[in-house]
C-alpha cells in the first residue's frame, strides 16, 4: 500500500483508525504516512481543529479536490448509510481507498478484505471469510469460517460471529453480541449489545436480548 492516507471522520472511530495505522508503522509494516483528517463538521463553531495530534484539513470535499494527488482515504464513521453515500460520491471522483489492518489481527487462509476495510486489535477471522467494502471489525471480535460481512457493515468490540453467517450490506452487530451458525442478516439490520441471535434477521430489523427478539420499529 503506497501513497499518503487521510482519514474521513474525526470522532472516536477515526482516532481508533489512526492508532491502527500507527501500530502498523511501529511494527515495521510500512503503513503510509497519515496526513490528517477530514470531517464535515470542519469550520463549524466549536468544532475540533485536530484529532490525535494531526490536523483537520477540511470537509469531505477536500478528498474530491485531491483525488488525483496520490491520496488514499479511509471511511472511519459509524453510519452505514453515510458510508455508502460517501463511498459512491468520492469513488466517482477517482479517489482510492486504503485498508487498516492491526498487526495483532489474525486473518485465516482464504479470507478476502475489501477496499476501505478496518480491522482492529485482537480480531480473529477464520478461514474463507469475505470482509466487504468499508467494513469495520472492531477490537477483539471473532468471525468464524465461511462468513460474509457485507459492505458498510460494522462488527463491534467483543462480538462473536460463528461459522457460515452472512451479513448483508450495512449490518450493525453491537458490542458483545453473539450470532449462532448459519444465519443470514438482511441489509441495514441491527443486533443490540449483548444479544444472542438464534434466527435470521430481515432487512432493516432490530433484534435485542438473550435470546434476541425482534424489536418494534420507531414510527417516522
Amino acid at each position: 500500500m503506497t501513497g499518503r492516507i487521510v482519514i474521513l471522520g474525526a470522532g472516536g472511530h477515526g482516532r481508533g483508525t489512526l492508532e491502527i495505522l500507527r501500530a502498523r508503522r511501529a511494527a515495521g509494516l510500512g503503513s503510509p504516512e497519515v496526513l490528517g483528517f477530514v470531517d464535515d463538521s470542519f469550520g463549524e463553531p466549536g468544532a475540533a481543529t485536530s484529532c490525535g495530534g494531526l490536523p483537520l484539513l477540511g470537509k469531505s470535499q477536500w478528498l474530491e479536490e485531491h483525488a488525483g494527488d496520490g491520496i488514499l482515504a479511509l471511511l472511519a464513521i459509524a453510519s452505514a448509510q453515510a458510508k455508502k453515500a460517501l463511498d459512491e460520491r468520492l469513488s466517482g471522483s477517482g479517489l482510492a481507498w486504503a485498508t487498516a489492518l492491526h498487526p495483532s489481527a489474525v486473518l485465516g487462509a482464504g479470507t478476502t478484505v475489501g477496499d476501505g476495510c478496518i480491522v482492529g486489535a485482537g480480531v480473529v477471522v477464520a478461514y474463507d471469510t469475505r470482509l466487504g467494502r468499508h467494513t469495520t471489525v472492531n477490537l477483539n471480535a471473532t468471525v468464524g469460517h465461511d462468513c460474509v460481512i457485507g459492505d458498510y457493515s460494522t462488527v463491534a468490540p467483543g462480538v462473536n460471529i460463528t461459522g457460515k453467517v452472512t451479513l448483508g450490506r450495512g449490518v450493525e452487530v453491537q458490542t458483545n453480541a453473539t450470532i449462532v451458525p448459519g444465519l443470514s442478516l438482511g441489509e441495514f439490520s441491527r443486533i443490540g449489545p449483548g444479544s444472542v441471535l438464534l434466527r435470521d434477521a430481515g432487512k432493516g430489523e432490530f433484534f435485542f436480548g438473550n435470546p434476541a427478539r425482534k424489536m418494534p420499529q420507531a414510527k417516522s
